[in-house]
């Protein structure tokens, strides 16, 4: 997702590929570049319960591999981002979407959380813009040393400067009236991943948009022991809420 701050390229994390190779509806599109892929979407999908025909916000659609195999399955997908990537359908931030309240079933974002820069705001957009009962599907980084999160968000050039803490996320989604169904440690694929990039590009240097050398944030992320997570929260019933 782009977050429109800057003009820095964006690295491959954030645009989720590598070159623009043509799209495939395979699960297994070599070009997609995202911690598990189009593989870990089906996951996702498939436990959050999404029918046939339903609304999905992709937010944060980056490069629109996922909006396309969303649709290609039968959702009806918008992909919403704040760069025309030629995929995006809606040009907007996640913090101000220009839709009617309960008008999705599901919002999904994959690798574009941690780049919101008001995520307590962008969760209350999410939470008006889904139904009572409607899912909210997070994939990202996450630090499993968290008491180190601190020299990772320093390194302010890279897009994994905003590596979530779990526990944080899991307040603001609370205070945004979301409960968490499912939380999935997804590590492997974020090693993978990068293990990938090391091999086709010969180097780390690139991957998380570091200006140069990245050294710095290798070891940063090092020493906050970086993973990767798979996230589903419910929206909670906006009439009960009123009642209360």
């Amino acid at each position: 997702m782009s977050v429109c701050r800057d003009s820095r390229n964006r690295s491959p994390y954030e645009t989720g590929r590598l070159d623009a190779a043509p799209f495939s509806d395979s699960l297994r599109d070599e070009r997609v570049f995202r911690p598990g892929g189009l593989e870990l979407t089906a996951r996702a999908v498939a436990l959050a319960q999404l029918a046939a025909g339903a609304t999905i916000l992709d937010l944060g659609c980056g490069s629109g591999h996922t909006t396309r195999w969303l649709r290609a399955q039968g959702f009806n997908a918008i992909g919403i981002d704040c760069a025309d990537n030629g995929e995006t359908s809606v040009m907007a931030s996640a913090e101000a979407l220009p839709m009617a309240d309960g008008s999705a079933d599901a919002v999904l974002a994959e690798c574009s959380f941690s780049l919101f820069e008001d995520r307590a705001r962008a969760l209350a957009e999410c939470a008006r813009v889904l139904i009572d009962g409607g899912r909210l599907i997070i994939s990202d980084l996450y630090a499993r040393h968290p008491e180190a999160i601190a020299e990772v968000r320093s390194l302010r050039d890279s897009c994994a400067s905003g590596m979530l803490v779990r526990e944080e996320l899991e307040a603001i989604l609370s205070n945004a009236g979301f409960i968490v169904n499912v939380w999935e440690d997804h590590s492997r694929a974020l090693r993978e991943c990068a293990a990938r990039f090391l091999f086709e590009q010969g180097s780390l240097d690139g991957l998380w948009g570091c200006r140069g050398d990245s050294s710095a944030i290798q070891g940063a992320m090092r020493t906050a022991r970086a993973g990767y997570f798979l996230l589903i929260a419910m929206r909670s019933n906006r009439t009960n809420e009123k009642r209360e």
